[in-house]
């Protein structure tokens, strides 16, 4: 898996590499500027969100390994190689949620209320992400004559279109999904004035839909039997979402007739 980069003097800018960092960084940004919103101080915000990291990054890697299992069989040293690429945003989500959970446990710490603060920078980070994806050639639909395609090297190219050379960017129409739904959910939290876990929820079922939809458009991800194992998590975030929002929607209706 050959990567992107720019040489700087005897350093080497992995395009890949700085795109997560960029999205990292204004991720971050983000959550400090809104924590006041949330009475959550700077402090626990720096704690979690640092901590959150690294944990983030080893479940993004496990899903990706597990996904090209038949791959890293051969070669498990490749595993530790992520200078190379090959992240998945499930296994992220699935283990940064599950550590915020004991995080908060730990701090006493409403889990909902971390959550629905996090939610929005998770889109941000998701979406700029994504545009990364560009350097490695990855993340591409399939053929098309469209304007906006863009060309992938034959090396890169699935066997069945290896005599076709413009493809579908997917990276960037899901890049461009998510940052509607980022900005969507912050028109929804300013105007609305939703919280204790609702902004989490509409963020599951904005990217479940998203990424169940954008899903149509690839060939490259992990499968099961034909079927497609990121729809079935996209459904599964979608449902979730929808109990959850209406589950505290349900609570806030008792308060306000009480």
């Amino acid at each position: 898996m050959k990567q992107s980069y720019l040489l700087l003097g005897p350093f080497k800018l992995y395009f890949y590499g700085f795109s997560i960092f960029l999205a990292v960084a204004l991720s971050y940004w983000w959550t400090r500027k809104r924590a006041a919103q949330y009475d959550l101080y700077s402090q626990v915000v720096e704690e979690i969100f640092l901590s959150l990291i690294p944990v983030s990054i080893i479940g993004a890697r496990l899903y990706h390994v597990l996904s090209w299992f038949s791959y890293y069989r051969m070669f498990p040293l490749e595993i530790f190689f992520l200078w190379q690429g090959g992240l998945g945003i499930y296994g992220a989500i699935i283990l940064g949620v599950s550590f915020v959970y004991l995080f908060c446990k730990i701090k006493k710490t409403n889990f909902f209320k971390l959550l629905d603060l996090m939610s929005p920078s998770a889109l941000i980070c998701q979406s700029i992400g994504r545009l990364g994806n560009y350097f490695n050639q990855e993340v591409f639909g399939p053929p098309t004559s469209l304007p906006w395609r863009i060309f992938i090297p034959p090396d890169k190219r699935p066997v069945q279109y290896l005599n076709k050379s413009f493809f579908h960017p997917t990276f960037l129409y899901e890049s461009i999904l998510l940052f509607s739904a980022f900005l969507i959910i912050n028109w929804i939290e300013k105007n609305k004035k939703i919280k204790n876990g609702q902004i989490f929820s509409l963020y599951l079922i904005f990217y479940g839909t998203i990424r169940f939809s954008t899903e149509f458009l690839r060939f490259d991800t992990w499968q099961v039997q034909g079927i497609k194992v990121a729809q079935i998590m996209s459904l599964f975030f979608i449902f979730m979402g929808m109990g959850i929002y209406l589950w505290f929607r349900g609570i806030r209706s008792k308060k306000l007739v009480k």
